[in-house]
């Protein structure tokens, strides 16, 4: 099967040495995600709810480079820094996924890579065969 690497061009995916999404088959893992805008600065600062949204725009940016939509997400990892933004997030995972219903892990860590995220999230997607980027 081919690999297909998605990067977004983010500082760290060269610098980390990883990418931001990879295919393989119908498969789509995309890394973890945290929330920043085009300079690699924080988005939404204090937000949990900015952040969510702002995480699923670059991981859909990222599927859409791996020719698959947010709609064949099957599973997402929500990393929260502080348990209590868990009601927020969910509802803004909610107002995006409230009709395809994926999977969905949601959990507390101790810190991610800068003090100002307030989540990461991980997602894996399962392209429907015989679809393509335009049909879907």
């Amino acid at each position: 099967m081919t690999r297909t690497n998605i990067s977004t061009g983010g500082a760290l995916e060269e610098q980390y040495g990883y990418s931001r999404a990879v295919r393989i088959g119908n498969i789509v893992k995309v890394s973890g995600t945290c929330s920043t805008d085009g300079e690699g600065n924080t988005y939404g600062v204090g937000d949990v709810t900015q952040q969510v949204a702002r995480c699923f725009e670059i991981i859909g940016s990222a599927l859409e480079g791996a020719g698959a939509t947010l709609g064949d997400i099957v599973i997402n990892r929500i990393y929260l820094t502080n348990i209590d933004d868990a009601a927020a997030a969910g509802s803004a995972h909610g107002a995006i996924f409230g009709e395809v219903r994926p999977a969905c892990t949601m959990m507390a860590v101790g810190a991610l890579v800068r003090s100002d995220f307030l989540v990461e999230i991980e997602c894996e997607a399962v392209i429907p065969d015989g679809a393509d980027a335009t049909t879907h």
